[in-house]
């Protein structure tokens, strides 16, 4: 390809050993792509011609800074006329063919993508310590072309593109991660409040990113598409909860619903070992079903029969005889809700609560739970020490106040 008449030119993507100083330099079009800055493999001599385009900024360095940018499209000869600065150069060179480094930078909004190398750590309420995955797109500008060949080649030493975009990429990271912290500390923001604050934590993040690349002559112009991603048994235990709530069941009836079906599944396949301790759970989520049809009973006997009635209507008669030697009959009452129960029972019929064996109080609402479960039956919440959101200290179950820093517990 020829610039000038039929001399060869010494461009882009080409070799230029051998170029005199009269020979022009350009950057070829179809080596941009989403290259930020190309630099010319060779110094810059002494009236050594550019060709700067429509779409691009010509950048001048010399000692570690820019000395002049050629912002509009046009052939431009290395003297004194178009550089300033030139004139002190010259009476220092003397002698010095060499005089400097040339850069050309696009002036298009580019587009890219984003993502974490390594997981995010994440503290939360009801899941502790939560390794996020995040990703998204972003779109970027050159603002001030000296500036940015300033900070980055002369400062940081960053002669190629993807040097400056992987460290754009790493600015992104670590503001999304001070981003979550903030609305975690400042508005009790978890894991599972994230998809309502998408739109905040992007708007944040371009507000904070606009600051930071500024000085470097970088402008962020869109932040947006952010998709976080959560461990797999995070997703589910998230995705249990949201079914549960659109059903409008508790965590402790989705367990005894489940603990059925395995008991289902044990007798179809001729018992097993878990047989037991599946009986067990299906006695409480029957003894649940009793007492429900027991209230209804009691309730629809005190709106019928109110007075003496007929023989066989609700109310008061051989029915409240029966009733009462039920009472008589029956054990010692829920150790939580005080319901009357039958010998033995290992379960509250009316609240679920476990009667015997060892039980280990939920440190969220400290409801008794059987040993060794890995969720609380009543809030669903994971079993383990809870945490001190300001100083991260473990809390005894049902105290108010962190014994460490003094903090209310939320």
């Amino acid at each position: 390809m020829a610039l000038f008449g039929k001399r060869p030119d010494y461009h882009g993507g080409s070799d230029i050993n051998g170029a005199d100083s009269r020979k022009g330099f350009y950057w070829v079009e179809e080596n941009k792509g989403d290259n930020l800055i190309w630099r010319l493999p060779r110094n810059i001599r002494w009236n050594d011609n550019v060709m700067v385009r429509e779409d691009e900024y010509g950048v001048f360095f010399r000692d570690g800074k820019a000395m002049q940018v050629f912002d509009r499209p046009d052939r431009y000869a290395m003297t004194t006329q178009n550089i300033t600065g030139l004139q002190s150069i010259g009476k220092a060179v003397v002698g010095v063919t060499q005089i400097g480094e040339f850069y050309w930078v696009q002036k298009r909004e580019f587009r890219s993508n984003f993502g974490t190398s390594e997981p995010l750590s994440f503290r939360d309420v009801d899941f502790g310590v939560v390794r996020l995955r995040v990703f998204g797109q972003y779109a970027y500008k050159v603002t001030d072309p000296m500036l940015l060949i300033t900070q980055f080649v002369g400062t940081k030493g960053m002669t190629k593109s993807d040097e400056i975009i992987g460290w754009l990429k790493d600015q992104i990271v670590m503001i999304l991660n001070d981003t979550l912290g903030e609305l975690k500390s400042k508005q009790n923001m978890g894991v599972l409040d994230m998809p309502a604050y998408l739109s905040e934590i992007e708007q944040l993040c371009i507000s904070k990113l606009t600051g930071e690349t500024e000085q470097y002559g970088l402008k962020i112009t869109k932040f947006s598409g952010l998709n976080i991603n959560l461990p797999e048994e995070v997703q589910q235990a998230v995705d249990k909860r949201g079914a549960m709530s659109a059903l409008g069941v508790n965590y402790m009836q989705y367990q005894t619903g489940r603990a059925i079906e395995d008991i289902g599944q044990g007798a179809a396949q001729g018992g097993g070992p878990g047989e037991g301790a599946g009986f067990a759970t299906m006695g409480a989520g029957m003894g649940a079903g009793f007492s429900m049809a027991n209230v209804m009973g009691q309730s629809m006997g005190a709106g019928m029969g109110g007075g003496g009635g007929a023989p066989g209507a609700f109310g008061s008669g051989p029915q409240q005889q029966q009733q009462g030697s039920n009472q008589q009959g029956a054990g010692n009452p829920c150790v939580k809700c005080g319901h009357p129960l039958s010998p033995g029972a290992k379960f509250c019929p009316n609240c679920g609560a476990p009667q015997s064996g060892d039980t280990v109080k939920c440190p969220k609402c400290s409801f008794d739970v059987p040993k060794g479960a890995k969720f609380c039956p009543n809030c669903g919440n994971p079993m383990g020490s809870a945490k001190c959101s300001n100083c991260g200290a473990d809390l005894e179950p049902g105290v108010k106040f962190c014994a460490n820093c003094g903090k209310p517990v939320e």
